[in-house]
């Protein structure tokens, strides 16, 4: 069986640990110099120094994830047969079966593209979710986007380009196989 596996990409991690690093240093300035940039718009100093600890606590965030994956590179998708596998550390036989997979679509916010898994099953992912921030997360996607499932390939191996080209020919691959498979079951038990 045919299994490809995309990982966190180090060049990616390693880039987010810099720019991390640097806001840290950016929050912990401002933390510390909070009187000094009274002459800005901003001039309430206790609001600079809120800012100040929301950006170390944000971005030293950062510093862990990208430590962490700069490590030990982190399993990411993983897409085959069964279906596609949008979340392998939790558990590395939950996949999103073909059959459920209408089709990929893309999304442009800033400068960052998305892929979109549409799903005809989104109810069931959302009730499956025992996390209450990622139910929450993939029920906001479910609500604007149409889909509990976005990807971003920024902390992937490959590009935009390569993670929609692949999703869309495995779909291709693997739906056709399955789909007359279903058809005759569906023909068994009416």
């Amino acid at each position: 069986m045919e299994r490809i596996e995309i990982y966190s990409s180090k060049k990616k991690s390693f880039l987010l640990l810099i720019g991390s690093l640097l806001f840290v240093v950016g929050g912990i300035y401002m933390f510390m110099n909070a009187e000094n940039f009274t002459d800005y718009k901003l001039s309430n100093p206790l609001l600079i120094r809120s800012i100040g600890i929301a950006s170390v606590l944000f971005f030293g965030l950062g510093i862990y994830v990208s430590i962490k994956r700069l490590l030990a590179n982190q399993l990411m998708l993983i897409i085959n047969r069964n279906g596609v596998n949008v979340n392998p550390e939790k558990s590395l036989t939950e996949y999103i079966k073909w059959k459920n997979i209408n089709g990929f679509s893309e999304f442009k916010t800033q400068n960052q593209k998305f892929v979109i898994i549409d799903v005809n099953n989104s109810d069931y992912w959302i009730k499956k979710e025992e996390s209450t921030i990622r139910k929450k997360l993939i029920k906001f996607n479910a609500n604007n986007y149409g889909s509990p499932f976005i990807l971003s390939a920024n902390s992937m191996q490959m590009s935009h380009i390569e993670l929609t080209k692949t999703l869309n020919e495995n779909l291709n691959k693997y739906k056709q196989e399955t789909e007359p498979l279903n058809s005759i079951e569906a023909r068994d038990y009416a």
